[in-house]
């Protein structure tokens, strides 16, 4: 079982990182590591990430392909997955589901659909079903990887 390392950002997330945490620990595939950059958040982020076993890195000027870029040099996984700290997992599944293509060795990166909450505005909603869709994509090519 290769090892996972997720990165999130985060700046000012305490009303989605407790939730996002929560999902991330109770998936179906165990063997992973959670990496926090955080740009010293001044709201409770921090607090609520200490619940967990995470390592936090703190970076004072965010640039987000920065940030991305310091979690991976600090990670220890096999396979890299980038997260929104605002992004919640669907189910206990979703971490399995989303690895799973890497096993073919001509699929280099992969990412999922990205779902509206169902308070999310109508142009939001919108916008992610246009995006994103219902069906299986393969890429090859393309300028849109998120």
């Amino acid at each position: 079982m290769k090892k996972v390392s997720i990165i999130i950002r985060t700046k000012n997330e305490e009303r989605w990182i407790l939730s996002c945490l929560e999902k991330i620990f109770n998936q179906s595939y165990s063997n992973l590591e959670v990496i926090i950059v955080d740009n010293y958040s001044n709201d409770k982020t921090i607090k609520k990430i200490n619940k967990f076993p995470v390592k936090i890195l703190k970076i004072k000027k965010f640039l987000p392909g920065q940030a991305i870029n310091l979690g991976i040099k600090k990670s220890k996984g096999d396979i890299i997955v980038c997260l929104s700290a605002h992004c919640l997992p669907v189910d206990k599944n979703w971490l399995s589901n989303l690895i799973k293509p890497l096993r073919n060795k001509n699929i280099a990166g992969v990412y999922g659909r990205q779902q509206p909450m169902s308070y999310s505005s109508v142009l939001d909603k919108r916008d992610l079903i246009t995006i994103f869709g219902l069906d299986k994509k393969i890429q090859s090519k393309d300028p849109f990887f998120h």
